[in-house]
């Protein structure tokens, strides 16, 4: 009995033994719940990191696809603006040229007017002197009267007075044989005188043919020569009466050039 009741000595043994793998069990475990709380700490860290990276992220998608979409916003209104700016830019040039033909339109209307107003001053001129001629003409008892036809002339209605070639001498005849040579009225061009109408001319520099706007008489036409007719500037004017010519005498009358004559007098057109 009493050899059973002493303790063995390998007790001992295994008790430390024992204890030591507690020991060991509770470091390992002490060691794994430090493991697993880093790790929860550690994705809790993860988790929070990756929503805010998330929200973050969101946050700046939808701020670029904003931008992106007032971006393209502002390409579209760019676009409209460029449309615009060509649209106008046409209507200005449009508006360049049409002003610029208004101001070529007032421009000739200005020197029409101004045409005009020339013409009228000069018709006003010519139906002084033609007033003064007939003057002269009724101051002799000479009273209007319709001349022989001369178709080359009334067959127009209006006839432009021609250029402008200066003044020249002019006396007047009648178709009479003390001034003609003759008294069957018969010009040197071989058509008969037409007072009123015939003037004598020097042919070296008029042909006959040739027809003058002669301010205060008329129109008249080169049919005619005389031996003291000489020189460029120089005509004498055909007329029914002898007072009448004398009346007129020899005067300086501003003369135009209608048309250049061919050397016949026959059938001249205007």
């Amino acid at each position: 009995m009493l050899s059973d009741d002493v303790p063995s000595s390998t007790e001992p043994q295994n008790y430390n033994k024992t204890n030591r793998i507690n020991k060991i069990y509770g470091i390992i475990i002490y060691f794994l719940i430090i493991v697993i709380i880093s790790l929860i700490v550690n994705n809790i860290i993860i988790y929070n990191w990756y929503s805010n990276t998330k929200s973050q992220f969101k946050d700046t998608f939808l701020r670029v696809q904003t931008m992106s979409e007032e971006n393209m916003s502002l390409e579209t209104l760019n676009e409209t603006l460029r449309n615009d700016y060509a649209l106008l830019k046409e209507d200005y040039s449009r508006i360049l040229s049409e002003n610029e033909n208004i101001k070529k339109e007032i421009e000739e209307l200005k020197k029409k007017n101004e045409d005009i107003e020339k013409i009228n001053k000069e018709l006003v001129e010519d139906n002084i002197e033609l007033q003064n001629t007939l003057k002269l003409a009724a101051a002799v008892g000479i009273k209007p009267q319709n001349y022989i036809e001369f178709k080359g002339i009334s067959a127009k209605s209006t006839i432009d007075r021609g250029q402008y070639i200066g003044k020249f001498l002019g006396t007047a005849y009648t178709p009479s044989k003390e001034e003609c040579g003759n008294d069957i009225g018969i010009t040197n061009s071989g058509k008969p005188i037409i007072p009123g109408i015939s003037i004598a001319i020097d042919k070296n520099y008029w042909p006959f043919g040739t027809v003058f706007y002669i301010k205060g008489l008329g129109y008249a036409v080169a049919m005619d020569t005389g031996s003291a007719i000489k020189g460029k500037y120089r005509f004498d004017f055909a007329v029914f009466d002898k007072n009448f010519a004398n009346q007129l005498g020899a005067n300086y009358w501003d003369v135009y050039l209608v048309k250049l004559g061919d050397g016949k007098v026959e059938d001249i057109s205007l």
